[in-house]
């Protein structure tokens, strides 16, 4: 009995020493880098699901894709979730008609589609990521983002 406490008091230690190196993410929510994911699998169009991406959380929006790992990561995390194969992204033109915009304000650095209409979908296949514009009011799954609280390690 006292050996399996210590053992599992060791564990619980370990857990929350190491919990320290990853973003601190609400239950349900995934995270990478310094930011927390949500895949939700409910079809909105790109205005419903922005309004509901921020309604989740402070600071949470369509998920802006700032590199071609994050979105791997994004696709994946996705994939495995939606049944849809493609999903909204916070890219847009429909504030500024002269130039596409991430809804959180990130500025656009990565980008790996073919421009069209105001809004931005990413096509889910495992090991390929690419995004297509599409009229803002089609209706399909769509990713939150938000910049996470990082836990600051225990001084050493």
């Amino acid at each position: 009995m006292g050996r399996s406490i210590f053992v599992n008091l060791g564990l619980l230690v370990v857990a929350f020493s190491l919990r320290g190196s990853e973003a601190d993410c609400p239950s349900g929510w995934s995270s990478y880098d310094k930011y927390c994911y949500k895949v939700f699998d409910e079809r909105k169009n790109w205005d419903e699901a922005e309004s509901f991406c921020m309604e989740q959380k402070t600071g949470s929006h369509l998920a802006s894709i700032l590199s071609s790992e994050e979105g791997s990561y994004v696709a994946n995390l996705a994939f495995k979730r939606v049944k849809h194969p493609s999903m909204w992204i916070g890219l847009s033109n429909i504030w500024n008609q002269c130039s596409w915009q991430w809804s959180d304000g990130s500025s656009l650095g990565y980008e790996a589609w073919v421009e069209g209409p105001d809004c931005v979908m990413m096509r889910l296949q495992p090991g390929f990521i690419d995004w297509y514009s599409v009229e803002c009011k089609s209706t399909l799954p769509f990713t939150c983002k938000f910049l996470a609280k990082r836990e600051d390690p225990a001084p050493e």
